[in-house]
């Protein structure tokens, strides 16, 4: 009598210990689907960001007869630096080679509305950030700038110093990382781990 009781009592945490099995596995192909679902939306989101400064970057061509020239910035290698430049000629604050334009001689802006989401360093982070109209009139101490959706600058450079024709503009993708070419290319570089996730996949090494 007693036999059978431990062995229902037995077979009774089995079935428990089977069921906790069984939860865990649901958990976890929900939490794997819900990150990609997440990863899929940013990746939307940057694509989007990326066409609309770049319809941006060609009507500022077209009507000021070339692309902002990022060249002409003292640091060229701070991509925040860069990123502001972009915002402020896009937006008629300075003229193509980053001088300051008097109030009566700025330009229309080309920065398409609510299409783009902007952030500024805050101590080793990068936040969101919601440029007032005195912030566009002056250039504040601490840049802002176009963000990924992994709270990072977009990547913009004109000429291209790889040696390609048009700008660069991409994002660095999730991990943050990409690779810099800072010497004309004379044959397509190989593509390294950290580029994998770059938006798009073909910058900045033109793959």
């Amino acid at each position: 009598m007693n036999n059978r009781r431990y062995s229902k009592a037995g077979f009774t945490l089995v079935e428990l210990l089977v069921v906790i099995v069984i939860i865990g596995i649901l958990a976890g192909i929900t939490f794997t689907g819900a990150n990609y679902l997440l990863g899929a939306q940013d990746e939307k989101q940057a694509k989007s960001h990326i066409a609309a400064i770049s319809l941006a970057l060609d009507q500022y061509k077209s009507e000021m007869g070339g692309y902002p020239r990022t060249d002409s910035i003292s640091n060229e290698e701070d991509i925040f630096k860069c990123g502001e430049f972009l915002l402020f000629t896009l937006n008629g604050i300075l003229d193509r080679d980053g001088k300051s334009l008097a109030i009566d001689d700025r330009r229309k802006s080309f920065i398409p509305g609510d299409a783009l989401v902007f952030g500024k360093q805050d101590g080793k982070r990068n936040e969101v950030f919601s440029p007032s109209e005195s912030d566009w009139q002056t250039k504040s101490r601490d840049p802002f700038f176009a963000m990924d959706p992994w709270n990072e600058p977009y990547i913009y450079q004109f000429p291209r110093k790889d040696g390609h024709k048009g700008f660069l503009l991409f994002s660095k993708g999730p991990n943050g990382r990409a690779s810099v070419f800072n010497q004309e290319l004379t044959s397509t570089p190989p593509k390294e781990i950290i580029d994998e996730d770059n938006i798009p996949a073909s910058e900045p090494g033109k793959w």
